[in-house]
């Protein structure tokens, strides 16, 4: 079996993303014995004095994605039959819709199987015999949601005796609670009307998970002895 030329698996891959900005930040809160504030009141230090935030801010840009389609043999080497691989379909206009959402990321119009059909080159009754080439459409060549994620944590130490501390935390995992949309369906034959309740190319149906550092909010408050 012959497999697809090189030029058409060349391309961006899914996991590298084109921008990436990440900051982490400590700041320990300006109150208590030595601050700028309430540096006097020994009260007061117990209370708000040695409060310290955690911060980790990451901003970044997409996966980069292939669209594709099953089932189909268009360059009649076998490629698509004997072992399922998927087809690139042929680009035929801009992908990008003018306001992306979770139910419309990618044009539906910006892709068709080669010869208008996807059982192209499989045998099957009405389908079009192979055309002897690939797709046009290329790896990579459609960037997915980005992802704006803000962790943060609180924490205040205290003096058990001359040895021993004890460090409280409460922490939150993307504490603005943003939702960073996940992964597209990517096969162009998965039908996509909204309003008649189809959700396929290029529809949304889940976030990024806390895998990806991105989930929706979750915290935790854990206490340790430091000796």
């Amino acid at each position: 079996m012959l497999l697809p030329p090189r030029r058409s698996e060349y391309g961006n891959t899914f996991g590298p993303r084109r921008n990436n900005w990440i900051t982490t930040l400590i700041y320990e809160l300006p109150f208590g014995s030595g601050k700028r504030f309430a540096s006097s009141s020994s009260a007061l230090n117990a209370i708000i004095g040695g409060w310290q935030t955690s911060n980790i801010f990451l901003v970044q840009s997409g996966p980069f994605l292939t669209p594709v389609f099953s089932g189909g043999d268009p360059s009649g080497t076998g490629s698509g039959t004997f072992d399922n691989r998927p087809q690139h379909p042929d680009r035929v206009g801009p992908w990008a819709p003018g306001a992306q959402n979770s139910a419309q990321w990618i044009l539906s119009s910006a892709f068709v199987c080669p010869t208008g059909n996807c059982a192209v080159g499989t045998g099957n009754t009405n389908a079009p015999a192979p055309i002897g080439r690939f797709g046009t459409s290329g790896v990579g060549i459609i960037e997915g949601p980005g992802t704006i994620n803000w962790d943060f944590a609180v924490s205040k130490s205290f003096n058990l005796t001359e040895r021993a501390r004890l460090r409280f935390e409460v922490s939150f995992v993307n504490v603005l609670n943003h939702v960073n949309l996940g992964i597209p369906d990517m096969n162009i034959t998965d039908v996509n009307n909204p309003s008649q309740g189809l959700c396929g190319f290029g529809c949304i149906t889940s976030a990024q998970g806390l895998y990806q550092f991105a989930g929706a909010r979750s915290g935790q408050i854990g206490a340790r002895i430091d000796f």
